[in-house]
Formats: structure tokens, sequence, C-alpha cells
């Protein structure tokens, strides 16, 4: 039986196939809708609070629509979309800079953050794999049957 060599995750092994790049992008996906039912739930749960609950937690009902946006992005990367893996980076990374920048003591999710991050990272190194896989079959002289 043939043995794998290398790592068996997908966090930061080498993406040598296609079915790797997929699944480091599925992974990307799933981390896009994490982030976007904790922006929901937040911002469902301050929007029907009491009335002092935003300035107690720092968000206000705007975070529904940040997951809405994590929701799309997820569904893009879930399509195998670069742009959708690279914007789901970008913007994972400014809301984390944004929220520590303003929140301080939001720095205890720190290692939810960083799985999450490296996630997106993943699912931009799949896009860039599955796009360079495209590249080289384009590029691959035909094969032709003998018979």
């Amino acid at each position: 039986m043939a043995r794998k060599t290398g790592n068996t995750h997908y966090w930061l092994s080498e993406l040598g196939n296609r079915a790797d790049a997929q699944q480091a992008m599925k992974g990307g996906a799933f981390a896009a809708w994490l982030v976007a039912a904790i922006n929901i739930g937040i911002g469902a749960f301050i929007m029907f609070a009491a009335p002092g609950a935003a300035r107690t937690f720092g968000v206000t009902g705007a975070a529904m629509i940040d997951g809405i946006i994590f929701g799309v992005i997820g569904i893009s990367i879930w399509r195998y979309s670069t742009i959708g893996a690279w914007i789901g980076l970008a913007f994972f990374s400014l809301e984390k800079i944004y929220q520590w920048t303003t929140q301080p003591k939001s720095l205890v999710g720190l290692a939810l953050a960083a799985a999450i991050w490296l996630a997106f990272v993943n699912a931009v190194r799949g896009a860039n794999a599955l796009r360079r896989f495209k590249r080289e079959e384009a590029a691959a002289p035909p094969v032709t049957e003998v018979a």
C-alpha cells in the first residue's frame, strides 16, 4: 500500500495536487462561514438585547452586515474563486486589525483568530495552486491516442 509522504494536514503542507488545493479552499470557505455565523449571532443579539448592550460589548448591529459579507465570501471561496480567497484574507485581516486597535480586550480570542487567519491563507494558497495547475494543463501538449 502506498504511503503518503509529507504532512497529512492542510495548514501549511505542500499543495501538490488538485485535491489538496481544493481541500485548502474548502477550509477557507468554512472559516468564512464560521466568521459569518459569529458576526450574525452577535449582531442579532445586540439588535434585540437591552439598549446598553452595544456599549458593553463594543459592537453594533452592523456586525450583521459583516456576517453577510463573510457569507458571500465563503460562497465564492467554495466555488474556487481566487478573488474571493484574496478578499476573504484581506477583509478578515483588516477586521481584526481594526478590532484590536479599538478594543484592546479583544486579544483574548487571539488563538481562534490565528486559526481562522491560517485557513484564509490556505484558501489563497489553494487558489494559487489551482490556477497553477490550470496553466500547466493548458501548456501541456495534447495527448494523442494510438489505436
